[in-house]
């Protein structure tokens, strides 16, 4: 069962893999944070999340391009899952 239900909110971290959520916001530091914009990483931005990889981090899709991002990057994106 997933741990966000499909009207709330949390992090990028606590979407399950197979499942997608809209960025909401970026609760990082200012270099992290340009750098997951770079990516394409914005509020509004759906992201799905494809597979798990070591120590809690994921790799997710945004578009059309795959990224793996670390457990710490994960929980500076704030998503709502709708």
């Amino acid at each position: 069962m997933s741990l966000i239900t499909k009207t709330a909110e949390g992090t990028l971290a606590r979407i399950p893999v197979g499942d997608s959520a809209v960025i909401a916001a970026l609760d990082t530091t200012p270099t992290v944070a340009r750098r997951l914009q770079e990516l394409g990483l914005r509020p509004g931005q759906r992201v799905s999340i494809m597979q798990s990889t070591a120590g809690g981090g994921r790799v997710i899709k945004v578009a059309t391009s795959r990224y793996a991002l670390s457990a710490d990057a994960l929980r500076g994106i704030k998503v709502s899952v709708a």
